[in-house]
């Protein structure tokens, strides 16, 4: 089965993760507005796009035992200019500057780490989340937006931004896209406001399933049921979505709603094996 997963770093590394013992054709949409952290730093002294959740779901799908996932994760503690710094970041950022675009160097490096799995950033083009508010004001950057004590009445990127061919061609053809879980407004919500994206996932006969976190957010979204995260997700990018996936320790389904035991051992993230579980069944329905 086609699947394209849309996401950002932490949570969009743990769909891969849950998916990739399955035979699917698998592609990742991912999130490229991070502006906190090493990320932000490079981003800062170099331009570019944010290379940090790419990082982080490429290292998810690399073997523990292979070599390159100890580099990919290596994180300098110096007291350096270094320091802080991800050297897989920093890796992504060079094959950056000797390839023609970042989805380019993204696919090398996932040569050099024997992963099959494609990964795409939402744009080959550097932009910002930007989140408008009821009384006029405006916030720019994820870490800002993250930290709004109300919910956007509008987000947009700034500047607008277009859709690697390879993401588009990947939605349109897919049986399946799963968003999420993460960040609401700013993990899941970037790649979906990119104009091209947007509408292959609307034009798309796939399904399109939206997965709530597990713990509730910090900030204004937390206060959301999963089904206000998916009114509020439909309202603020115009991504209509099919059908909510939801941890519950019994398993049950309401109306375009999945209850599943997503997670193990009070463990405080979706538990890979439960979680493909959870998708295999959605993917067979």
């Amino acid at each position: 089965m086609k699947i394209v997963a849309i996401g950002g770093g932490h949570g969009l590394s743990r769909v891969l993760r849950a998916m990739a013992p399955y035979p699917h054709d698998l592609t990742a949409i991912i999130a490229t507005t991070d502006n906190g952290g090493s990320t932000g730093k490079l981003r800062q002294t170099f331009g570019g796009i944010a290379y940090g959740d790419i990082r982080n779901c490429l290292s998810n799908l690399v073997a523990d035992d292979h070599l390159g996932k100890l580099l990919l994760d290596y994180r300098f503690d110096h007291e350096s200019d270094l320091d802080g710094h991800n050297l897989g970041n920093l890796m992504l950022l060079a094959l950056d500057n000797l390839c023609i675009r970042p989805s380019d160097a993204i696919e090398v490096l996932c040569r050099l780490m024997d992963v099959k799995q494609t990964l795409l950033p939402m744009s080959d083009q550097p932009t910002q989340l930007l989140a408008q508010f009821p009384d006029g004001q405006q916030l720019i950057g994820e870490t800002t937006v993250d930290d709004a004590s109300s919910l956007p009445t509008g987000l947009s990127l700034h500047p607008g931004v277009e859709a690697p061919l390879a993401a588009v061609d990947a939605l349109m053809q897919a049986e399946q896209i799963l968003i999420g879980p993460g960040s609401l407004l700013t993990s899941l919500a970037p790649p979906c406001l990119v104009e091209e994206i947007q509408l292959a996932i609307n034009r798309s006969r796939a399904r399109t399933t939206l997965i709530s976190n597990l713990a509730a957010e910090n900030g204004c979204v937390g206060s959301l049921s999963p089904e206000g995260q998916k009114q509020v997700f439909e309202a603020l990018t115009g991504v209509q979505i099919d059908h909510l996936l939801s941890h519950s320790t019994d398993a049950f389904d309401q109306p375009n709603h999945w209850h599943r035991p997503l997670l193990a051992n009070q463990q405080r993230y979706h538990c890979p094996i439960r979680l493909g579980k959870a998708l295999q069944e959605l993917c067979l329905r």
